[in-house]
């Protein structure tokens, strides 16, 4: 998009994107081959989501058998706040996988970008296939500008 219709789109400028003017639909062959691809990153989150859950569980840690030992404590206590860190990053991996399936069933949005309306490249689409921005919202969002 160029440098000029984002600045009209940012001062609220309603600008139409090319996605108003009908994207072509993705190949139903790349479709079934993001579908793959979503799945199996799905199935695989999931379990380590289950790992992650039964590494941050509290009571496993109680009966851990530690006595009252600061170091001990304090290493069991860095290690299970970890596993929670990546059981919530799995969750959040997972809910935008789901995001990426439902939009897939619906026909309609998958592989449009939530900000401008745009396709999102293929190439992006093919390595993350939840991906929801295109690579310049996303270089955007992640650099505040």
């Amino acid at each position: 998009m160029e440098c000029a219709t984002v600045a009209l789109r940012e001062m609220g400028v309603v600008v139409p994107s090319r996605a108003m003017a009908k994207p072509k639909p993705l190949p139903k062959t790349l479709l079934k081959k993001l579908r793959a691809a979503l799945e199996s990153e799905r199935a695989e989150v999931a379990k380590q989501l289950e790992e992650s859950e039964a590494a941050a569980d509290v009571s496993q840690w109680r009966d851990a058998g530690f006595d009252d030992d600061a170091a001990d404590t304090g290493t069991a206590e860095y290690e299970r706040a970890q596993a929670q860190s990546l059981a919530s990053h799995s969750r959040r991996l997972l809910s935008e996988i789901d995001v990426a399936l439902r939009k897939m069933d619906e026909g309609k949005s998958y592989g449009m970008c939530e900000r401008c309306g745009d396709p999102i490249e293929r190439a992006r689409l093919e390595a993350i296939p939840y991906a929801t921005l295109c690579l310049t919202d996303k270089r955007r969002a992640e650099t505040g500008r």
